[in-house]
């Protein structure tokens, strides 16, 4: 494994459990402290998503078996997240909370991806 690689997918997890982190914490609290974190949150989401395009591209390639298939779901699943977490910020507490669910669905699939194969 190449330094790169160990490094794209170190700020890749980091950025993704803190996304997830506080995601999970704010569908807790009903949103309490949202202020204080969405600007964090919205951009450990954002550096979770472009590394994530970034390991996409460098371990998958071209490449789009069942391993894919079920990152794939959990990419959907992370970018429909990110977009509830940006479009309904008039309900923290009910976007904290879905988007929480959409995450462990993204949790799971990249945890599980790699014994679907």
């Amino acid at each position: 494994m190449t330094i790169g690689l160990i490094l794209l997918l170190s700020f890749h997890v980091l950025a993704a459990i803190f996304w997830a982190g506080t995601t999970f914490v704010l569908a807790r609290t009903g949103g309490a402290g949202i202020e204080a974190l969405r600007r964090p949150q919205t951009g450990a989401a954002v550096v979770a998503v472009l590394t994530g395009a970034g390991l996409g591209a460098w371990v998958h390639g071209g490449a789009f078996g069942r391993t894919e298939q079920v990152l794939m779901i959990a990419v959907v699943a992370s970018l429909a997240a990110l977009t509830v977490q940006l479009l309904d910020r008039a309900h923290p507490a009910r976007s904290q909370r879905i988007a929480a669910g959409l995450l462990m669905i993204a949790v799971v699939g990249m945890v599980a991806a790699r014994y679907v194969a």
